[in-house]
């Protein structure tokens, strides 16, 4: 038996143009995971019968058990791995020789490589200037900006034709082999349809598939080894309106109680910055950073961290706690009593109180949980003030507190 190998090819000396790209990688995907998904593709001139193909464009420390080799017409019968490439940071590179059987004429074929790969990786952050103060005393615009970072740690230059990173929960195993769970993206999913590859262009495009969401930032791309980190676009001075609440939230059995059980410690109240995703695309999961508008410039005023934000969705930034609007909390009565339906209710008396120490007035939000009781219907059967309901078990009650002044709210809540 005899076997005919009739091509050799050594694929990184030959430059393969795609339109006006000449990147080897024809598609680069980036986990939030430090780990990428690389498409590497080839037009070949393949002869009939066997044909062997050397493939030295394999980023470092590629992960063998993920290759996934494809040719048109034709059949990849063998693959073999080796580490006999350059050496990047101590480690020889990894090469890939393949056998692939065309059982047509001579003429030239397309080779499509994937894999996955470690030591690439991106983050999201943003920045937003606050507007002048409103009628209301706080500001009622702000400005965000936002950015993307990608982070390449191969050794070696990677340049794609196109490039996306996805945000999501993807599931991926450690070693892109059989190991335990190891690499998560961890950032809301959602379900939405269609992914495209973006046009070229500038700034990012977004869109989303089942349990991810695809940042595409353009083609043609270089990501230098040498470079620390590489910057993105990804919206440009969005202006949205903005709302500031400030929140006092208690999960069922807070008490906002001293040593002893006697004295009330009171807590301030989280300041928010509340607004909306107006934009169409989806805001992936990052790191805010907030200035206010001062004479001389504007200032950083604090730091928080968003969600996976999907377009009409609320965003909501934290800014910390108020030192003029404080609140205690406190169980006054936890009772369980017989019932005519079911054997037995909690009846749950609260009380919080609200002090405004500041010369203007304001509006807090008190969002209190309800315990998980029975089976767990609950209503609340006596309130000083209106309520909403948030969800399962919370509600939201809106209490307007004059300035240098405070404001009692107390609530009976039945649950079954």
């Amino acid at each position: 038996m005899t076997c005919r190998l009739r091509l050799f090819a050594i694929l990184m000396t030959v430059p393969i143009a795609y339109g006006q790209s000449t990147c080897p990688i024809r598609h680069l995907s980036v986990f939030d995971a430090d780990i990428a998904e690389l498409t590497e593709e080839r037009t070949l001139d393949l002869h009939a019968g066997s044909n062997a193909v050397e493939w030295r464009s394999l980023v470092p420390q590629a992960f063998p058990g993920t290759l996934r080799v494809t040719a048109d017409q034709a059949e990849i019968v063998r693959q073999s791995i080796t580490l006999e490439g350059p050496e990047v940071r101590g480690q020889k590179t990894p090469v890939l020789r393949l056998v692939a059987q065309n059982n047509g004429p001579d003429g030239p074929h397309k080779v499509r490589v994937d894999y996955l790969a470690p030591k690439l990786s991106w983050k999201a952050d943003y920045s937003v200037v606050l507007g002048t103060a409103g009628k209301s005393g706080t500001p009622e615009e702000m400005v965000l900006d936002g950015w993307v970072s990608v982070k390449n740690e191969t050794g070696t230059d990677v340049c794609a034709d196109a490039v996306d990173l996805i945000a999501g929960d993807v599931q991926l195993v450690n070693g892109g082999g059989s190991g335990p769970r190891d690499y998560v993206v961890n950032a809301q999913a959602f379900h939405t349809a269609g992914a495209a590859v973006p046009e070229a262009g500038t700034g990012a495009q977004i869109s989303e598939m089942s349990v991810f969401s695809r940042v595409g930032l353009g083609r043609n791309i270089l990501l230098a080894a040498n470079a620390w980190m590489e910057r993105f676009p990804l919206i440009q001075r969005l202006r949205l309106p903005l709302e500031q609440r400030n929140v006092f939230e208690n999960d069922a059995g807070t008490q906002t109680l001293g040593r002893g059980g006697f004295t009330l410690l009171p807590r301030g109240l989280e300041v928010r910055l509340v607004s909306r995703n107006s934009s169409a695309a989806v805001l992936p999961a990052g790191t805010v950073t907030v200035y206010s508008p001062e004479k001389d410039g504007p200032q950083v005023v604090g730091q928080d961290r968003i969600p996976l934000t999907a377009p009409g969705s609320d965003l909501s930034i934290s800014q910390g706690r108020s030192n003029t609007l404080q609140g205690t909390r406190r169980v006054i009565d936890r009772l369980q009593v017989a019932d005519t339906e079911n054997r037995y209710k909690l009846v749950t008396r609260v009380e919080v109180t609200i002090e405004n120490r500041g010369s203007d007035a304001a509006t807090a939000f008190v969002r209190e949980g309800v315990e998980n009781f029975g089976k767990g219907d609950w209503m609340v059967t006596q309130s000083s003030h209106a309520s909403h309901r948030l969800g399962e078990r919370s509600m939201e009650f809106k209490l307007a507190v004059p300035a240098k002044d405070r404001v009692r709210l107390q609530y009976t809540v039945e649950t079954r």
